[in-house]
């Protein structure tokens, strides 16, 4: 028996891990996998930025305290300047590489008799998966700063919305991989940015 390329095995396992999730079905799924995509999606940006100039604007009355309950205020300003740089560079790979490579959803690809897509598709292309590099791209962002509860709640968002992706047939395995390098290298790209290592700095110091 002659054994598969590597890459007709990939393919394979991409696609039969696919139909796996893509058939898990029953109204509590469909209605869990609904919610994590729609908090997977791009548009959530701006109320985790409000959220955190709220926190900004109450390290301001904390300032003078002894025991403060919040970061200090550099802290929060890197936070939202790294969220802001990137939120725009993984919006702009994200749409590069769909656009640029026009890879075809799944219900494109095998038909929709065959893929169950409940959920309105977005753009009309597959890879990478948007809603899981800004998923991961929250993640990142904030692990530096949580405690190890935090942490699992967050590893817990980002594989929740993968596979919400993978189940509601808007994406392959492989998408959703993809769109989780894509928004870890966009916070990783953000925090070299010469103003954002800037406060970086200010921020070790005042610590130390």
């Amino acid at each position: 028996m002659l054994a598969h390329p590597p890459a007709k095995r990939r393919k394979f396992v991409n696609q039969a891990l696919f139909f796996a999730l893509n058939d898990l079905r029953s109204p509590f799924i469909d209605a869990a996998m609904n919610l994590g995509t729609r908090l997977g999606d791009f548009w959530n940006m701006p109320w985790i930025a409000a959220l955190l100039l709220v926190l900004l604007g109450a390290s301001r009355r904390q300032a003078w305290s002894a025991r403060p309950a919040l970061p200090p205020r550099e802290r929060l300003l890197q936070l939202l300047w790294t969220l802001l740089a990137s939120y725009v560079v993984a919006g702009l790979v994200v749409s590069a590489l769909k656009f640029g490579l026009q890879w075809p959803r799944p219900a494109a690809l095998f038909g929709p008799g065959v893929v169950h897509a409940v959920h309105a598709q977005d753009s009309p292309f597959s890879f990478p998966s948007g809603h899981s590099a800004f998923a991961m791209l929250v993640a990142a962002l904030f692990w530096p700063c949580a405690g190890w509860y935090a942490r699992v709640l967050l590893v817990f968002y980002v594989l929740w919305v993968g596979i919400s992706r993978v189940n509601l047939g808007m994406h392959f395995p492989g998408d959703v991989i993809c769109g989780w390098a894509v928004g870890a290298a966009a916070v990783w790209a953000a925090r070299r940015l010469p103003g954002i290592r800037r406060r970086a700095f200010v921020t070790t110091k005042t610590k130390s």
